[in-house]
């Protein structure tokens, strides 16, 4: 399994699927792929319960989950506000789940 490989891909997907602009995943803390984000955003994003959406200007879908002992933190962006709603959500939690199964084989 190439980690890397696995999520340029499904980064890529979600860009075309959905009005995804930027994707931010970090592992253990550490930037794997996009954007970097600050460490008080990293902290806030963490100590979140669930996946969660925010919206003001756009739009973030922020979600953590573990494959094995690591700690991954993914953050999907988009400008339009209404992108992470209702089905688009439930269909982009799906993908997240079916990447989590990729990233663990």
């Amino acid at each position: 399994m190439n980690e890397q490989k696995v999520i340029k891909q499904f980064a890529e997907n979600m860009k075309m699927e959905f009005a995804v602009k930027d994707m931010s995943v970090y592992k253990n803390s550490e930037k794997l792929y996009g954007s970097s984000l600050d460490s008080a955003a990293i902290e806030k994003y963490l100590s979140l319960p669930c996946t969660t959406v925010y919206k003001d200007t756009g739009c973030k879908l922020v979600t953590r989950f573990n494959v094995s002992f690591d700690l991954y933190l993914m953050v999907l962006s988009s400008d339009k506000p209404d992108t992470f709603d209702g089905l688009e959500a439930e269909y982009i939690i799906s993908d997240i789940k079916k990447l989590i199964g990729k990233l663990g084989d």
